[in-house]
């Protein structure tokens, strides 16, 4: 049971957790245009504060042989909250059930719990 003051789901796509790990780990030619940093596969969520998660895997350097997942975190004016308010940076896959984070840079906790979690079809 979580004892985060808020929970969002962030759906994404169907076996979307092996799907986004082989985007990942297995990165093919990018398409013209996409460079590092820019978003490959993402989803959303949104908190009942109105606070919002925009998060998938992000292209990684060129040559890399690997991709990475970001996560990009908004207040409920949709301004950016901090720089990196989710820290998956040792991920190597995107099996992962829930990510606890907090917002305020004094936090001895976490207030938020976004659960990751597959579409049925």
């Amino acid at each position: 049971m979580s004892t985060s003051q808020f929970t969002a789901t962030m759906t994404i796509p169907k076996d979307g957790k092996n799907l986004w790990t082989d985007i990942m780990q297995n990165p093919s030619t990018l398409p013209e245009g996409v460079t590092e940093g820019q978003y490959i596969a993402a989803s959303y969520a949104k908190f009942s504060d109105g606070v919002s998660v925009f998060g998938g895997v992000a292209a990684g350097p060129v040559d890399s042989g690997y991709n990475y997942a970001l996560f990009m975190v908004f207040d409920a004016d949709m301004n950016q909250i901090g720089g990196w308010p989710i820290d998956p940076s040792d991920w190597e896959d995107f099996q992962v059930n829930a990510i606890s984070f907090c917002i305020d840079p004094d936090c001895d906790g976490e207030d938020y719990e976004l659960y990751i979690d597959e579409a049925t079809s």
